[in-house]
């Protein structure tokens, strides 16, 4: 490749060449006198290249130390020129704005295997999904690796299983849009119109994580790749899990998410058979209660002061392992006792904390195993509740409300907070 005398050359196109490649010294004077002089020059470009009929040559490496080796091209993580260009025709497949997306993301063979798979309309779905759900421009860091183990995880699905996770990654994208609930606490406090006294954290409960937790678990299309990433299920099954998932609501579809996630290997059947049989618009929908289980706001407690206003405690989420002893103990009472009376329990435990379901589940169960008879009524469950229910409730309230003296009286100015009673969180919003 040589640069003629009296030939245009864009300047800055040369400053980018000169600055990359290796040349000679007498090359270098060259390029310069000619930058100097601003003389028209155009770059002779070698015949093979000219002809080259692929748009891959606009994405061309040219190394001008080894002028006579063939040139180089590279788009993205593609370097293959057929790979190139089966990538662009993908992108002319999409509107000028959809192109324009597609474009921030980077070019690999993984997104093109995907692509291959792709009719016009779950192209165009998919690349709405990026955009809504792993946009690269978002404030939080997490979109570009999940996007990109998602899309990882996709090239080694077949057509239908491609089709079938866009549709299910659309439908969870509009409800962590659309529908998520409004939460009243965040990790930096509470934002309502309830006059807060005081609003103290557990010493287990961090500010940072439960921030992530928050926006991590309003994520489903988040949740979801890490479904996918766990490779738990059947290709069978994970149409399953994802045809009710389309079917959900955005609450009930993470607790299904994470219930999938976390139950135990062998319960995996139970739980397909369970999420077969659960009524979604059931006012007790057992899986929008699983689902209160990542709701960081739900591990908020408030109790009212005698002295007027509220008292806020919040502690830690629940682990893993501590929400799969509690699916554990679900699956128990659906395989022993059905669906019907599980959404009985679930009707008298939707205002409980968290934190108390797996302990009142398995004494439920343990109860129902070791004493049968009693639980031939009808209002076996409302009896049961009433008699027990009110132990682990004051329990809980107690350790909460123990823990809130003891941080009153260390803070640097002491304080009394009155005497408290614990009142639902909904309440003050």
């Amino acid at each position: 490749m040589q640069i003629k005398s009296g030939q245009s050359v864009d300047s800055l196109a040369m400053r980018q060449l000169a600055s990359n490649a290796k040349v000679s010294k007498s090359e270098r004077e060259e390029l310069d006198e000619v930058l100097r002089s601003r003389e028209v020059a155009t770059i002779e470009q070698e015949p093979d290249l000219m002809s080259f009929p692929f748009r891959a040559k606009r994405y061309q490496v040219i190394n001008l130390s080894s002028p006579n080796e063939p040139p180089q091209y590279q788009y993205g993580e593609l370097t293959n020129p057929h790979d190139i260009e089966a990538f662009l025709t993908h992108q002319d497949r999409l509107s000028k704005e959809q192109s324009d997306i597609l474009r921030t993301y980077i070019p690999s063979k993984d997104l093109l295997a995907v692509m291959d798979k792709m009719d016009d309309e779950t192209l165009t779905a998919f690349v709405d999904v990026l955009s809504a759900s792993f946009g690269l421009d978002s404030l939080f860091g997490h979109n570009k690796e999940k996007s990109q183990q998602l899309i990882s995880l996709m090239s080694d699905m077949s057509e239908e299983q491609i089709k079938d996770t866009v549709d299910t990654l659309a439908h969870l994208s509009d409800k962590e849009i659309n529908d998520k609930p409004d939460s009243p606490i965040l990790a930096f406090g509470y934002r309502g119109p309830a006059e807060i006294q005081l609003h103290s954290f557990s010493q287990t409960a961090d500010h940072r994580s439960h921030l992530q937790q928050s926006i991590h678990f309003s994520k489903l299309t988040h949740q979801y790749v890490d479904l996918l990433a766990e490779n738990r299920y059947s290709e069978g099954d994970l149409m399953s899990i994802n045809q009710h998932l389309q079917e959900s609501s955005f609450e009930q579809s993470r607790g299904i998410i994470d219930m999938a996630i976390n139950v135990k290997n062998n319960d995996r059947v139970s739980f397909l058979n369970m999420l077969d049989e659960v009524d979604k618009d059931s006012e007790n929908n057992i899986f929008e209660y699983v689902g209160k289980q990542v709701d960081v706001s739900q591990y908020t407690g408030a109790y009212e002061s005698s002295y007027g206003g509220y008292v806020l405690f919040t502690e830690k989420m629940a682990s893993e392992s501590q929400r799969t002893e509690l699916y554990s103990n679900l699956i128990d009472s659906y395989e022993n006792q059905g669906v019907g009376l599980m959404e009985d329990v679930v009707g008298h435990l939707k205002d409980t904390p968290p934190q108390i379901q797996s302990n009142i589940w398995e004494a439920l169960n343990e109860t129902i195993e070791n004493n049968p008879a009693l639980f031939d009524k009808s209002d076996s469950i409302e009896s049961w509740m009433k008699l027990r229910l009110g132990s682990f409730q004051r329990d809980f309230e107690n350790k909460q409300v123990d823990q809130i003296y003891d941080i009153a009286e260390e803070l640097d100015v002491p304080r009394d907070v009155g005497q408290l009673e614990w009142v639902k969180l909904s309440t003050l919003y």
